[in-house]
This record gives structure tokens, sequence and C-alpha cells, in this order.
């Protein structure tokens, strides 16, 4: 039987986490620029139970940070219905929202502790990252993901797909040996628990939680309603 990444109910994780109000950045900002910039940062915290967690130290984004609509996707790069939803939504999302400038997309590799080499997976991203090529690394964990998981040296692997986009080796081999990739990881790991993000892939979409993979078509009207709220326009 294939293997089913367990996901909430969307009302039942509803009720334990929302995207909430301001960002302690604020207070850094001068006043007179604070209230321009106050509608923007605020998609970037979100309430869990008692706490605030700040997301804007964490991912990788791209896309315009002006946007109305801010999506954040916790995702493990092992999770096959992540896949699915790169391969299948992704590119629709790129070419009606981000490319045009109206979501800002932000991405948090985390492991769910289900699929065998994804923390290797993971640690590959951050290290690309390091170099500016999060998402180029990104593209690739996705496109050999049944390669990888399979790997008997998964490190060596990603060592390849590190040659293929071109990233200073001995940079990338220094990350992939070092501690801070291993310890980034782990606070990825530890923000998702806080979250309450039990399934993969999970978005969080200007204070609304979308756990799971929907179909690209619910995906997309769902995305539709949420830009008319904001003042934004539709994909359609």
């Amino acid at each position: 039987m294939p293997h089913r990444t367990p996901i909430l109910a969307p009302m039942s994780l509803h009720r334990l986490t929302r995207i909430t109000a301001v960002l302690g950045v604020l207070a850094a900002l001068p006043l007179a620029a604070a209230p321009a910039h106050a509608q923007m940062v605020s998609r970037m915290l979100v309430k869990s139970g008692e706490r605030t967690v700040a997301l804007d130290g964490v991912g990788y984004q791209r896309g315009n940070p002006s946007a109305d609509v801010w999506v954040v996707e916790f995702a493990d790069f092992g999770c096959g219905y992540c896949e699915k939803f790169f391969r299948e939504t992704q590119p629709v999302f790129d070419s009606l929202y981000i490319n045009k400038g109206r979501v800002y997309w932000k991405f948090v590799p985390f492991t769910i502790g289900m699929f065998p080499n994804s923390e290797h997976a993971a640690e590959a991203s951050i290290c690309a990252a390091e170099q500016g090529k999060f998402f180029p690394m990104h593209d690739v964990l996705y496109d050999k993901r049944k390669e990888w998981m399979k790997a008997g040296n998964a490190r060596e692997q990603m060592s390849t797909y590190a040659t293929r986009i071109k990233l200073d080796m001995a940079r990338f081999g220094t990350c992939m040996k070092g501690k801070a990739v291993g310890e980034q990881l782990q606070r990825n790991n530890v923000l998702a628990r806080s979250l309450f993000v039990r399934g993969t892939p999970t978005f969080f979409i200007n204070g609304e939680v979308v756990p799971g993979a929907l179909p690209t078509d619910v995906f997309v009207k769902g995305m539709d309603a949420v830009l008319k709220e904001y003042g934004g326009k539709g994909g359609r």
C-alpha cells in the first residue's frame, strides 16, 4: 500500500494555529516607516496557543514582499505529496501569482521523521542557500526524490546535485560537514512542531492554515478568494 503522510483535518488544525498580527521588527523601523510596512510584515507571525512565533527569519523566499498575499510552506523533501504539489500545482502558482508579483512565497525545509535520507536532502538545500541557490537545489531534490531516497550514501548523492547546479563544491562540502546546518534544520523542526505541523506539505496563507496538497483547481480558487479579500486580483 502506498505511504500516506498523515494530515490533520483543516478545522482541527485551524483551531490550533493561525497567522496573526504585527511583526517584532516594526520596533526597529522609523516611526514614519512603520505604518507603511505594518500590513506587509504582519503576515510573518504565527500565533500558536499563547505564544507568537515569528517566521521572518526562517525559510527561503521568492516573489514580491509587497504582495497582498504571503504563503509560508513547510515541507519535507521526502514527502510524495510535496513532490506532487511541486510538479502539478507549483508551476501554476508560479505563472498566476508569484511571477506576477501577487504572492510572496516562503519555503521552510524540515523533516517529519518518516522518509529515508530526507535529513540529508534538507541539509543540502540549506547549504545551497548559503550560495544563493536554494530553489535550484529544491527543484533537483524533488526531481530526483526517488533516487536519493534509495541511495546507500545520500551525502555523496547530494554532492552530485550540488555539482549539477554549479555550487562551489569546497564550500558546499564544508557546510554539509559542519554543525551549523544540522542546527538550522533542528530549529526548523522545532518550529514546525511548535506550530502543530503534523503533515506535509502544510501552508500558512494570510492567517489560514492549509494542510495537505489540495488539487490545483481547489488551491487556485482559494488563492483567488484570498487575493480578493486583501484587495488583490485573482489569477484568472
